[in-house]
This record gives structure tokens, C-alpha cells and sequence, in this order.
């Protein structure tokens, strides 16, 4: 595997770009942009985003197709509408959006991840899809419910997940990679994420016993408060 990183910088935006090219002749990008101009109100932070992503998809990795887009918001509540409504220009892949304000403090930043060589499709199971070489690798993005607490919330999400994978001739303990949970007021909440995720993986035999999926439990916020969880997750058939 080659590894390369750059950095670059125009207009406002900072890109940087890590390629990973494998031996099965798939290349992987992944691309953080953010705002270097904090002075700018959201909606220019975001045209200029957007058209700093556009650009680079369109002549800098043109042969590459984005697999997973993950936005990171200052202000969620009052932000999301117009980051949609901007973000249903791109083509389409496995979306996350979190209010996690970037540290330079902008009101936006943007991770990308790209795949050359692949076949996208969105499943009926409602997670995207890319394959390349027998490998179907399946995204959730942004899952959540609002059921009355966090421990509740973590559990539905994670049984409907299992019967999404299900429906993919998947499990949770032989093809998922990883799960990302971002949890609002993480003090007070993640107790209860714990919890059901520990219940929940040892029905799906998961245990000391056997192994764990990589799982990172960490402060985010849904636009809407009732939010409690949200979660994003990564699946290889063909392992």
C-alpha cells in the first residue's frame, strides 16, 4: 500500500488530502476541508465549501466517487437546513452531519472519503454501497430515533441496524468494521449508550469472549434536541 499527503490552500479553504493506494487497484481518499476565515458568515463559509468539494471532485479526483461525506456544524439547529439543501447538489453517498464546532473557529468543516473503481448503488436496506472486486462496502450515515432516553435510543438503533445487515446477508460480529456514536451531553449520557451497546453485542456474540467491533462513543449533537444518539457505521461483505 502507498501512502501520500498534501495540504492545500485557496480562497478561504484549507484541503488536505491523504491517498492510500492498495495492491487490488482501488485508491482511497480521504479530504478534510475547513474554513481558514472565521470572520465570514456561515452561509459564505459554506458556498465556499462547497465549491472548493466540487472542484477538487471534479478535477483534481475525477476518477474517484465519494463513499461517505461527514459534516461538522458550529450551530446545527439553525445551520442544517441550508447545509441540505446545498449538500442535494452533490452526488449522492452515505451522509453524516454533527454540530462538533471545528477548533479554528469556523462555523463548517467537511471529511470526505473517496473510492476509485467502484460500483455505487443505495440498498434496499436503505445503507449506500460501494463494490469493487467482490467487496460490497456498506455506510450508514446520521441513524437516529427519539425514543426517551439514551440507553433506549442506542438500543433501537443498533437492533435496526443488525436487520438492515441482515437483509445484506450480514452480522454485526462478521462484517461490520465500525460504529461511530455521537452522543448529546456525553456526561450525562453515554452511561446509557454503554449500556445497550453491551447488551446488544452480546446477542450478536460479541463479547470479552470472542472480540469487539471498533466503536468510538464521543460529544455531538442532532439538530434536534430530542436527539439524543446518532450513529454512523461501516460494513465489509466479502472479508
Amino acid at each position: 500500500m502507498t501512502f501520500t499527503a498534501n495540504t492545500y490552500e485557496q480562497d478561504t479553504i484549507q484541503a488536505q488530502i491523504s491517498s492510500f493506494e492498495g495492491k487490488g487497484g482501488v485508491t482511497e481518499y480521504h479530504v478534510m476541508l475547513s474554513v481558514t476565515n472565521s470572520s465570514l458568515p456561515f452561509d459564505e463559509q459554506l458556498d465556499k465549501l462547497q465549491t472548493a468539494y466540487n472542484k477538487l471532485t471534479k478535477e483534481g479526483l475525477r476518477n474517484a466517487v465519494a463513499v461517505f461525506r461527514r459534516y461538522f456544524l458550529s450551530d446545527a439547529a439553525n445551520q442544517v437546513e441550508k447545509l441540505i439543501e446545498r449538500e442535494c447538489e452533490n452526488p449522492y453517498c452515505a451522509l453524516s452531519v454533527v454540530q462538533q464546532a471545528p477548533l479554528n473557529g469556523t462555523k463548517i468543516a467537511l471529511w470526505a472519503w473517496l473510492q476509485t473503481d467502484m460500483t455505487t448503488a443505495t440498498c434496499h436496506s436503505g445503507m449506500f454501497e460501494a463494490t469493487h472486486n467482490g467487496y460490497h462496502h456498506l455506510w450508514n450515515g446520521g441513524a437516529n430515533n427519539k425514543a426517551s432516553t439514551s440507553e433506549y435510543q442506542t438500543r433501537l438503533l443498533l437492533n435496526d441496524y443488525v436487520l438492515q445487515l441482515t437483509e445484506q446477508h450480514c452480522t454485526l460480529a462478521d462484517n461490520c468494521i465500525r460504529t461511530w456514536f455521537f452522543v448529546q451531553n456525553v456526561d450525562v449520557n453515554y452511561a446509557g449508550v454503554v449500556k445497550a451497546r453491551k447488551e446488544v453485542f452480546i446477542t450478536q456474540n460479541l463479547t470479552e469472549k470472542t472480540h469487539y467491533i471498533s466503536s468510538t462513543g464521543i460529544e455531538g449533537r442532532h439538530a434536534d434536541p430530542n436527539v439524543l444518539v446518532q450513529m454512523d457505521a461501516y460494513t465489509v461483505d466479502g472479508l
